[in-house]
This record gives C-alpha cells, sequence and structure tokens, in this order.
C-alpha cells in the first residue's frame, strides 16, 4: 500500500500541477494549454467554467497539487517505516473520500453542464478512483477504522474484487461520455 499511495500520489500530483501550470499560463497570457487540442477536449475551456474555482475562488488544481503531495508523502513516510494512529488513517480516508465525490462531481459537471473534456483532469480520475476503491477496503482488513472483526472481514473479502468497483465507475464514465459526446469516436 506505502508504493501504490506515493506512485497514485505522484502520478496525480503531476497532472495536477501541469494543470495548474498551464492554467497560470492562460491567465496570464492566454496561452492555451496543451490539452486543447479539439472540440471536445478543451481543458482551457474548462479551467475558466464557473466550476474551476468554487472553492475560495481558488482554481481546483491547486487543491489537487496540496492533496496529491499530501497522499505521496503518506507512502513514502510508510515506506521509511512510520505508522500512524486511527485519528491520522480517519484524516487521510475523509480526503480521499472528499477528494473522490468533488472529481465524480467535476466529472458531472465537465461532461453535462461545461460540455468539454479535460484529459489532464481524465488523467487524475483515472488515478483517483483506483485510489479511493482500494483504499477503503484495504483500511477496513487492516483494522484501521475501527477494531470490529465483521468490518476487518468485509475489507478483506472486498480488497481482492475491488477491481469491479473501478471497472463500474470507469464504464460509468465512458458510458456517460459517449452518449454526451457521440461524434467524439467517430473523429
Amino acid at each position: 500500500m506505502a508504493i501504490y499511495l506515493l506512485l497514485s500520489g505522484l502520478g496525480a500530483w503531476f497532472a495536477a500541477f501541469t494543470l495548474a501550470r498551464e492554467g497560470y499560463q492562460l491567465a496570464l497570457s492566454g496561452t492555451q494549454p496543451s490539452c486543447d487540442i479539439n472540440p471536445f477536449f478543451s481543458c482551457g475551456s474548462v479551467m475558466q467554467s464557473p466550476q474551476a474555482t468554487v472553492f475560495f475562488d481558488t482554481p481546483n488544481q491547486l487543491f489537487g497539487v496540496a492533496g496529491y503531495v499530501a497522499v505521496a508523502m503518506v507512502g513514502a513516510a510508510m515506506l521509511a517505516g512510520a505508522t500512524f494512529k486511527r485519528p491520522f488513517w480517519i484524516l487521510v480516508v475523509l480526503g480521499v473520500l472528499a477528494a473522490y465525490l468533488w472529481l465524480m462531481w467535476m466529472f458531472v459537471q465537465a461532461v453535462f453542464a461545461i460540455g468539454f473534456l479535460c484529459l489532464y483532469c481524465m488523467v487524475v480520475w483515472a488515478i483517483h478512483i483506483p485510489l479511493w476503491w482500494i483504499l477503503l477496503p484495504w483500511v477496513l482488513k487492516q483494522g484501521i477504522l475501527s477494531s470490529s472483526p465483521r468490518l476487518k472481514n468485509l475489507g478483506a473479502t472486498w480488497l481482492p474484487y475491488s477491481w469491479i468497483l473501478i471497472v463500474v465507475n470507469y464504464a460509468v464514465i465512458g458510458i456517460a461520455i459517449l452518449i454526451q459526446f457521440p461524434l467524439l469516436f467517430s473523429l
């Protein structure tokens, strides 16, 4: 899990950092982001939407830069032998859950309200979805959130099959994109 958290955190951090850098360039000089590649994939359109700065009028990608470096640091600390107490893990799980809910809300907004897809955002979604669906059963199995034998058993039973929820989550996103952007796959 330590390596998984480290690599997931770094991968999502890199995508969020790229979005932040390119969003800054867009605001500063009007330079279009590198992922503005066609009428469907337009990071710039997503970055300039009201949904992109909902919290404190701050670009969403800055929260990603901070959050994913934290995930990577938890993984790095675990690799170095750190162990964390239950309150810390509760905060980590709540943070990852909050990010998951936020990203799924942004997915709905991008596809159904904004009308554009952001490739770097999609990279973050692709990394965060398994992060959430693997972290939750892992912490249950480890007894980190609760020492309840039922929850430990649930986590142990669920963890090897967590890929099913990941595939379902990806499928829902893929089908929604296919329905909302039917011309995307005819290009």
